[in-house]
């Protein structure tokens, strides 16, 4: 390698640290800026950050919660969805993108996310936490919409007992089982069971990604994770590990 060359690497590759030096004292600056609440002032810091780098995905992740904090939910999608793009497992950006979807009242997506970063970082409480308050928009805004229906009267049919009692304790050994080897994620599986078998799921689905899809995924891995506990531990019961709401919260990121 010619010395004029090898010069204009390592010139270029200074350009590039100073930019990332100059990108991390203005994201610093700033979150001095949201502890104190002044989200303006914060904004207008992570705006310079991204103007020298684009890509910056922590700028990104960080400019998306400032907009929340704005009241500003589809400019925090925008944002997360940038910073997936250029990682589509960051976990920051999973998490600032289910966010900014429940403040959009897109419950369903918003929980899709929250069990994607789930299944990605299980310690995590804060997954955990944005799948329960989804789940309870979710059923809030079914019961609200279903007491305005009519009820419709179910049409009895009568069984043999004898195949209506093998039915009934073969189902229930299954959730036994079930229950057993997942532990607190079998309540997650259960939820997302009864989300695909409702009526209203299809209008959620959109052209770019489709909820029934996201639901049916994630319970194809709650069963594969069931099958492996069951190999694991074919005779005993799981004792799946609680999450600790303290310690398992995410970390300070920004």
């Amino acid at each position: 390698m010619n010395k004029p060359m090898k010069k204009g690497r390592q010139k270029g590759a200074k350009v590039v640290d100073e930019i990332e030096v100059a990108g991390k004292n203005l994201r610093d600056e700033a979150l001095k800026y949201m502890k104190v609440r002044n989200y303006t002032k914060a904004l207008g810091l992570y705006d310079q950050a991204l103007e020298m780098n684009t890509n910056d995905q922590n700028a990104l992740v960080a400019r998306s919660r400032c907009f929340l904090q704005l009241g500003e939910p589809g400019k925090a999608l925008q944002d997360a969805e940038t910073a997936l793009v250029l990682d589509k497992n960051n976990i920051r950006a999973i998490y600032q993108k289910a966010e900014a979807l429940y403040y959009l009242g897109q419950f369903e997506h918003s929980l899709m996310f929250f069990h994607r970063g789930l299944r990605l970082r299980p310690e995590l409480a804060s997954f955990r936490l944005g799948v329960q308050k989804t789940q309870e928009a979710i059923e809030n805004t079914i019961g609200n919409n279903t007491k305005n229906q009519p009820q419709k009267k179910p049409v009895k049919v009568e069984k043999p007992k004898s195949a209506k009692r093998t039915q009934l304790s073969r189902e229930e050994l299954e959730k036994r089982a079930s229950r057993r080897l997942l532990g607190d994620l079998y309540i997650d599986k259960e939820y997302l069971e009864n989300l695909l078998k409702h009526p209203d799921l299809r209008k959620a689905d959109t052209n770019t990604e489709c909820i029934s899809d996201l639901a049916k995924d994630a319970i194809n891995f709650l069963n594969n994770r069931q099958e492996f506990w069951r190999q694991q531990k074919p005779c005993t019961s799981l004792n799946a590990k609680k999450i600790n709401a303290g310690n398992g919260m995410l970390p300070r990121w920004l």
